[in-house]
């Protein structure tokens, strides 16, 4: 077994910050707008709904284990296509008023097929930046550690493939954590698990597997709940001005154009990623509907007719990139989603997309009439104007023409955060 890293400084377990959020953020993560999921079922379920094959690679973990002889699971707090994530109790954990070790942690346990390493370099090359104001929203581990199984170890497959990671970055409804208002709740759900543990299944396969946990910061001051991105196992370093990935990245929901149409992406697909994501928060919804095509499968014609339908037709340089993007080969041809072997990106995401006039090719998939002020429904007034407003800086056909995080932050209907955000840094420095 592999010694611990920690991967994240002090100053990250120990920091407490008092955030004011706008007033329909409020709404949205309040404990008033909550509502309960918990339910009792009388028979085992499967959670993780993969092919036998898939299931083989995740690791079979139970409550009760001890991992890295300190980290007692507790329950299975969730799933993914690559990891499972665990609920522990650190047994180093010791009831001191100043302690700087966490008594509940989770616990990200990769599977087999998945690059781990990948992420772990990444939390480090995060760590290591020079502090900003983003460092206080995201979530990176703060340990890792390795372990190998009672069965033959198998060894971890990496791939080249740029179809292997499709959801980098990954910003999502699911990769946003809430910190609790009161951590006594951890407390209470860690005992009620203990009284009436989860259903599980036991399987024999098993392997070598990597771990991740992630520290638990504790309760706000006040009663408001402060967002924080985690899960950074699927996205990627910058790169210098003027080029970009040309991976196929984000959940069909989130894709920006430029990823769609193949063309070469950078940072700013998270901008539009988030933008995109504000819909889900204020109305649950995906704003630009579904992406199926006929036959249930995922059809970027589909998609780019929502998006020109909404926001209108894209200006000529989108058209020309993706003009552009039919004729830059990949080095080695890949195999999209249908089985097609792709010597472009813009072929394997179903292209070309424009016609010879640069007007969309499925004129047949637009829907008339539809305006984007028609789909915010929780709002109104001057609040949903600045909504709107805000919303239009992200969701820009064009990458260079949307806001950085920077400028995001001082739009007015975060003015309120950013301003109480810098009082609160002027008076940890002052103090």
């Amino acid at each position: 077994m592999a010694n611990a890293l920690l991967m994240a400084s002090q100053r990250f377990l120990a920091r407490k910050r008092r955030c004011r959020l706008p007033a329909f953020w409020n709404r949205q993560f309040s404990t008033s707008h909550l509502r309960s999921a918990t339910h009792e079922i009388n028979e085992p379920i499967e959670e993780e709904l993969f092919p036998s094959n898939r299931l083989r690679c995740f690791h079979p973990t139970h409550p009760g284990e001890i991992l890295n002889g300190r980290f007692k699971t507790i329950s299975k707090l969730g799933f993914g296509a690559c990891s499972t994530v665990w609920l522990a109790e650190n047994l180093k954990f010791k009831k001191q008023k100043e302690s700087l070790i966490p008594r509940f942690v989770s616990i990200k346990i990769a599977t087999l097929d998945s690059n781990a390493s990948w992420e772990a370099s990444l939390s480090k090359m995060i760590n290591a930046q020079r502090p900003h104001d983003g460092l206080d929203f995201i979530r990176t581990p703060i340990d890792e550690f390795h372990a190998v199984s009672s069965i033959q170890a198998r060894d971890r497959r990496t791939s080249n493939d740029p179809t292997a990671n499709e959801n980098p970055p990954d910003i999502k409804g699911e990769n946003i954590m809430i910190t609790f208002e009161n951590d006594t709740l951890l407390a209470d759900y860690a005992n009620y698990q203990t009284s009436v543990p989860q259903w599980r299944h036991i399987r024999s396969e098993d392997g070598r597997v990597t771990y991740f946990s992630q520290d638990e910061f504790g309760p706000l001051e006040g009663n408001n709940l402060l967002p924080q991105l985690a899960d950074f196992n699927a996205c990627f370093p910058g790169l210098v001005v003027g080029r970009g990935h040309l991976f196929p990245i984000q959940s069909d929901r989130y894709r920006a154009p430029e990823v769609l149409l193949g063309c070469g992406w950078s940072y700013s697909a998270d901008i539009w990623n988030f933008g995109l994501l504000m819909w889900n928060l204020l109305e649950d919804i995906n704003l630009f509907g579904g992406s199926a095509g006929e036959g249930g499968e995922y059809d970027a014609h589909v998609r780019l007719s929502w998006m020109v339908s909404l926001l209108g037709e894209p200006p000529e340089e989108v058209i020309q990139r993706e003009r552009f993007s039919r004729t830059h080969h990949l080095e080695r041809p890949v195999m999209n989603l249908c089985g097609k072997e792709c010597k472009t990106m813009n072929q394997y995401w179903g292209g070309p997309f424009f016609d010879d006039e640069g007007q969309i090719l499925r004129k047949d998939l637009l829907r008339e009439g539809m305006k984007l002020a028609d789909t915010v429904t929780e709002l109104a007034g001057d609040e949903k104007e600045m909504f709107l407003d805000f919303a239009s800086g992200m969701l820009q056909w064009l990458p260079e023409k949307r806001k950085t995080a920077k400028e995001l932050l001082e739009h007015p209907l975060l003015e309120e955060i950013h301003k109480s955000y810098l009082e609160d840094q002027s008076g940890s420095i002052e103090s």
